[in-house]
């Protein structure tokens, strides 16, 4: 009789323990492709003065499968002062879908300057965002200068990613190249921060005229993102345009996240984040448009 009674109760704590599975495996999926996830990767940059150089020597080779073909080769790099934190932002209420929503809102990058030969490349991009496309125009041909920013991914105030969420953004890493451009149109869009952190109203800014770097993806002294996140980390083109706005005035904690950075043993910055000046915005080169549904 004892071990009758016993029974529903071991089989309701097995359906208890599916149960709280089940939304764990859910939580633990990526976007459901990679270019779902490019084609909302928007982020607003902001000036940070004043800060050490960091002095740190990086070898940085390419990611994307273009620049891959191309055997572009790796770059011995000195990480200088940091310039930059750029933060994910959406255009004009576009809000990524629910299942790509949850990782755009996590990609902080903190851009330091680097130094390198020009490329002299000329490539045509591909608007990925449909509001960018109808602002400025399907294509755009740009020609790869000098690098002039690694972007490397942070965390601000100790807001940190869901577990699921950091298996990818830390290893998001761009190196930014000037670019020599035709002047486009200025536009006007309205920018709403993603980021918890960051809970200021919608801004209205004007965008252009000149596109004034091309970030592409890279590797850190030859650490190679895990294969499950790969594809996303290597389509993570972006073209950035002047953008005006407010100050964002603040003072923020800045942590860096990704394997490499940690292993240096690199501090936790108090930096102070001032004048708007660029907003990037996903693109493809010559055709290699990012893999899977939009």
């Amino acid at each position: 009789m004892n071990g009758t009674k016993r029974m529903p109760s071991a089989l309701v704590a097995c359906v208890l323990l599916l149960a709280l599975a089940v939304p764990a495996a859910v939580h633990a999926q990526l976007p459901v492709s990679p270019r779902r996830f490019v084609d909302f990767l928007d982020v607003r940059c902001y000036q940070i003065a004043n800060q050490p150089s960091l002095n740190l020597p990086l070898r940085l080779d390419h990611l994307n499968p273009l620049f891959v073909q191309m055997h572009l080769p790796f770059e011995n790099v000195t990480l200088q002062a940091p310039q930059q934190l750029c933060v994910p932002v959406e255009k004009n209420s576009s809000l990524a879908p629910p299942d790509t929503l949850p990782f755009i809102r996590f990609v902080d990058w903190k851009c330091y300057g680097i130094t390198g030969p020009p490329l002299g490349l000329t490539l045509q991009l591909t608007q990925l965002n449909p509001i960018i496309a109808g602002m400025f125009g399907s294509t755009a041909s740009v020609t790869l200068r000098e690098p002039q920013l690694l972007c490397v991914p942070v965390v601000k105030n100790n807001s940190n990613p869901p577990a699921n969420v950091l298996q990818l953004v830390q290893y998001l890493d761009v190196k930014c190249y000037r670019v020599d451009a035709a002047a486009v149109t200025p536009k006007t869009v309205t920018l709403t921060h993603l980021n918890p952190v960051l809970t200021m109203p919608p801004e209205i800014s004007t965008i252009g005229p000149l596109p004034q770097q091309l970030c592409v993806p890279v590797m850190k002294n030859q650490q190679m993102p895990p294969t499950t996140v790969l594809q996303y980390i290597q389509y993570s083109d972006v073209l950035c345009y002047q953008a005006s706005g407010a100050s964002l005035g603040l003072n923020l904690m800045l942590r860096h996240i990704d394997p490499v950075l940690i292993a240096k043993g690199l501090p936790v910055e108090n930096v102070f984040v001032s004048n708007s000046l660029k907003l990037c915005v996903p693109v493809a080169k010559n055709g290699m448009l990012p893999p899977g549904i939009q």
